[in-house]
């Protein structure tokens, strides 16, 4: 009898088992060939729990996963956060791996490599293997990577619940998704790349970009946006923050352009001799706006959270004091920076001088609730 019931008790065992982070390289075939892939569980990991879902591209060039993996440190964050990431790879050609954006780049694009087919069998085979919620699965990139997320946005719109494109521009047209989704966009005036105000990229590709203003007049068109490019922040010894809201189905247009840095990952390391901006984190801010979003046209997480409690802050911008509606005097606050670091935690926030804080953009924790705070 204890023989018997010995398997069934270590499979149960097994089933609702906790892990440490874990990297896994895996492959499907789709589209005639093997496509490869790395998946990020995070540290905790549990089979009865349901995930976000965070796909990252790299940029074009010799190196797969490793190279978006290293810059932009999200397997770090999945691990406090609590979200699987998954690295897919171009396909490998003459030595570098691409993907097919549209109008950009070689060689995935004179090849005609379906990317978009291989990210929707990615999803349906992430879906099948994994326990992700459908309805939270987000995508980022930088460079021919970030490039390739806003095709996807326009053809496998119903997917994503939002984009995050780093060092990228919009290459394929024309711009019609499905419904209107979220994206938040950063990069570096710096950058030569893809030049932020448009033109050729400086190297052998010899690629034009268009500017990104004219990009997101086009995107915010479709969106039927009611603010165009609002300035949220400005200081050209840091950087610009820019919005585009009241949009349809809820969508807002985030930009983020540092005056430091060049063709790289803010907040992020340096791949080589490129200079990286030290002004913002670019993941620590796109999981933040992330959170707001699901496949639905309803906003969720932060800011029904906000909506919900009535928390609020004033005076936002702020300059030395924050002040709190509805609260209890019980409350523990924790405000984070833009960097993503804990500047100050504690209780009786009102009764704390922050005047020698930096300018710029902050998060304010309290319990389940956050809110965005501007330094002035």
């Amino acid at each position: 009898m204890k023989k018997k019931f010995l398997p069934f008790i270590l499979l149960l065992f097994l089933s609702n088992l906790t892990f440490a982070q874990t990297n896994i390289y895996d492959s499907i075939f789709v589209g005639g060939r093997w496509r490869t892939f790395l998946t990020h569980l995070p540290t905790g990991y549990n089979t009865s729990n349901n995930y976000p879902l965070v796909l990252a591209f790299h940029g074009g060039g010799l190196l797969g996963y490793q190279s978006i993996q290293y810059q932009s440190r999200l397997s770090q964050k999945s691990d406090t956060a609590g979200f699987i990431v998954v690295y897919p790879e171009g396909v490998k050609i003459a030595g570098n791996r691409t993907w097919n954006a549209g109008g950009c780049c070689a060689p995935s694009t004179t090849q005609n490599i379906d990317d978009v087919g291989f990210v929707n069998s990615l999803l349906n085979n992430l879906f099948a293997n994994r326990p992700i919620d459908t309805t939270r699965v987000y995508a980022t990139g930088f460079s021919n990577g970030a490039l390739l997320c806003y095709r996807l946005a326009n053809q496998l719109t119903n997917r994503f619940a939002a984009i995050a494109p780093v060092a990228g521009d919009l290459m394929y047209y024309p711009w019609n998704p499905s419904r209107a989704i979220p994206i938040i966009s950063f990069h570096s005036y710096q950058d030569q790349n893809v030049k932020y105000f448009g033109g050729v990229t400086v190297g052998s590709t010899g690629t034009y970009f268009p500017p990104q203003d004219s990009m997101f007049n086009i995107i915010s068109a479709n969106y039927s946006c009611g603010i165009l490019k609002d300035t949220l922040f400005h200081n050209t010894n840091q950087y610009d923050h820019f919005k585009y809201s009241n949009c349809t189905c809820n969508a807002i247009i985030e930009q983020y352009v540092s005056y430091d840095g060049e063709h790289s990952w803010p907040g992020g390391l340096s791949s080589g001799t490129v200079t990286v901006s030290n002004q913002f984190s670019a993941t620590y801010l796109m999981w933040q706006f992330f959170q707001n979003y699901t496949t639905s046209c309803l906003t969720t997480s932060i800011n029904e959270n906000i909506e919900k409690n009535n928390f609020m802050a004033y005076p936002n911008p702020f300059t030395n004091k924050i002040n709190l509606t509805n609260t209890t005097g019980k409350e523990h606050f924790t405000l984070i920076n833009y960097f993503g670091q804990i500047v100050w935690t504690g209780n009786n926030i009102e009764q704390k001088d922050f005047s020698e804080l930096t300018c710029g953009l902050y998060f304010l924790k309290v319990d389940n609730r956050t809110i965005k705070l501007m330094k002035q």
